[in-house]
């Protein structure tokens, strides 16, 4: 039996693909029920996924065969029944431009088992069809008025809520951290059906309430502590992306994981491998976290394309997509190479390109055959890639940056208030986890041993108390965190290298006056200096620590400092655009190289001192 579902639809293609390809988010809105998916790796590299649901009190059971999709163009999924009123299905969607906007086709087929087989397949058309496609035009008038509205505003399961608790925990949220966001987020987890509000990301929550990431995270750590939300750190799957572990606390995690999804082993750091999300407290609301179509390419936003060859096929995949370099990845294979999307539009005076002949890849037993693919952007082109091997090979086509709305464990962790707040958040011992690129820097006092002989212990021991107050929440104001004091030093972080440098002129110009109002008139000056580069973050008296090369690095350049000064390696400099930003804020640049004990050659470094 077959249902057909068309829409005429006023977002474009790339601009419906994200409601149209998000089956997990749409089935939950049109009232199916939730799935339980079993996945088992494969010899051959690959994984068999398995699920189970009841339907109207009946227990269904099948295999789902990977979702094949070319973004933002079409999608096919089909399903095998070993147990329950179906014995196939397969739903397939294909997406045209049009003038207005777009229009796409829905096909479902059912193959029933018998005439309750029959039944259930003529309500499916009756019932769940309506409701889909009620959401489908929600969510396409959402896109026309540039709005956002909750996904699954059309049906979605409510489990059960505690408005009193969340009042009285809102209230509480408050006195720790006073910000509107904090009712728009708890107004979200009384009245968002589950699916909206399992994994609170706060990046995401940002974007759609219109407040600031720093507003909206604070806001979460405040309800956190109060006991309106919780933080979970989610292991995420290099590959697909998906959360594989979910863990209440740091101490949980390990140097690797599995994921039985791609059947690969990755390495966990915390800039990709560990997502930060806040869940609603169950005191509070008890959401059940449900799937309804885990394979779609709604879960996976990341890849634009997906194909499972058997051995002895051939895909020619059309692709639309925007410029830019993605990795084409094939199971049970290290190999990848890289396709490239370039803008092929001919100069003012040029002629038409020349338009070559696809590009082609051959998947082999024991090795890839062909150069990295180039597409033209902005419009419809393929390669041809072809499976030679003797294993059924899944070729994933995926953007390689970060998701957008991913919060790392490496940003929070990072975060001033976080630490104080979650002070008791530590790796498990010995657990060394990487992080790809973080800024540390070192301040000191200069002639700290001919303060003390000027004030005398207790005065000079007073100064520096007091200067740490200025320079911890000059910092905190910066979105870095203070991992430690070593003597009259502290040793901060920051995950981007500009706040680095505006912390650092910040420190220089607020340290004078906020002594002065503390009653100390002693000239204390700062010698600071950072470095950028890859760390490593390990617990170390019971706080989270970094260690590594740049921390090595970035405490010998502020040995460079001679005070009132900022001194910055070259390499981290040009990271964070250091002339421009330092120039600007009436910093003058004076380049130079360093000879630094555990270097073996001269370090290029610049020191900035205030003009005037």
């Amino acid at each position: 039996m077959q249902h057909t579902l068309e829409l005429s639809l006023r977002s474009s293609p790339e601009e419906a693909w994200a409601f149209l390809a998000d089956t997990n988010t749409a089935d939950a809105a049109a009232g199916l029920p939730a799935i339980a998916y079993r996945d088992e790796p494969q010899p051959d590299g690959t994984s068999r996924r398995f699920f189970s649901y009841r339907l109207k009190g009946l227990a269904v059971e099948g295999e789902e065969m990977p979702f094949t999709w070319e973004y933002p163009l079409r999608f096919r999924v089909e399903r095998t029944y070993s147990r329950g009123p179906f014995t196939r299905n397969v739903h397939e969607c294909v997406i045209e431009a049009t003038a207005t906007g777009c229009h796409a086709v829905h096909t479902f087929v059912l193959e029933p088992r018998g005439l309750l087989g029959r039944i259930f397949a003529w309500g499916f058309g009756r019932d769940v069809l309506p409701t889909m496609t009620a959401w489908f035009h929600e969510q396409d008038a959402a896109d026309s008025s540039g709005s956002e509205t909750p996904a699954a505003s059309v049906g979605g399961t409510r489990s059960a809520v505690r408005p009193h608790r969340i009042e009285a925990l809102r209230d509480q949220a408050h006195r720790v951290f006073d910000a509107p966001a904090i009712d728009d987020i708890a107004r979200l987890i009384a009245e968002s059906p589950d699916i909206d509000i399992e994994r609170l990301r706060p990046i995401e929550l940002a974007r759609v309430l219109g407040h600031d990431l720093e507003e909206v995270l604070n806001s979460l750590l405040a309800m956190t502590q109060v006991g309106l939300t919780r933080l979970r750190w989610d292991v995420i799957c290099p590959h697909c992306r998906g959360d594989k572990q979910n863990l209440d606390s740091l101490a949980g995690l390990g140097e690797t994981a599995f994921c039985p999804s791609c059947n690969i082993d990755f390495d966990v750091d915390l800039d990709r491998a560990i997502e930060a999300v806040f869940v609603p407290h169950p005191s509070a609301r008890a959401v059940e976290i449900a799937k309804y179509c885990l394979g779609g390419p709604g879960m996976t936003p990341h890849i634009r394309a997906q194909h499972l060859l058997a051995p002895g096929t051939q895909w020619t995949p059309t692709l639309k997509l925007p410029e830019g370099r993605y990795r084409l990845r094939f199971s049970g294979s290290p190999e990848f190479r890289w396709l490239s999307v370039e803008d092929r539009s001919p100069l003012v005076g040029e002629s038409a390109p020349h338009h070559s002949a696809p590009s082609s890849l051959t998947v082999n037993n024991a090795d890839v055959d062909g150069d990295d693919p180039v597409l033209p952007a902005a419009t419809a082109a393929s390669f041809a890639l072809r499976n030679r091997s003797d294993r059924p090979v899944l070729a994933v086509l995926e953007e390689t940056s970060w998701a957008k709305d991913a919060l790392p464990a490496g940003r929070l962790v990072a975060d001033q208030r976080f630490r104080e707040l979650f002070a008791n958040e530590m790796l498990a011992p010995g657990v060394r986890l990487a992080v790809e690129s973080v800024t540390i820097m070192f301040t000191d006092l200069v002639g700290s041993t001919a303060m003390y002989g000027a004030l005398g212990d207790a005065k000079a021991f007073n100064l520096v108390w007091t200067h740490f107050d200025v320079l911890r929440d000059v910092v905190a104001a910066r979105r870095g965190a203070l991992v430690k004091t070593i003597g009259d030093a502290i040793m901060a972080i920051f995950m981007d290298p500009r706040d680095a440098l505006h912390a650092a002129a910040d420190l220089h110009e607020r340290l004078p006056p906020h002594l002065t109002e503390h009653g100390h008139d002693y000239p204390a000056a700062l010698k600071v200096g950072m470095h950028t580069g890859p760390a490593i973050a390990v617990t170390l008296n019971e706080r989270i620590d970094y260690f590594g090369t740049t921390v090595n690095l970035a405490a010998r350049t502020e040995g460079q400092s001679e005070g009132d000064d900022i001194v910055i390696t070259l390499v981290a400099a040009s990271e964070a655009q250091a002339l421009e930003l330092l120039e600007a804020r009436g910093w003058e640049p004076d380049a130079f190289d360093a000879r630094v004990k555990g270097f073996e050659h001269p370090v290029p470094m610049m020191r900035f001192r205030k003009q005037g």
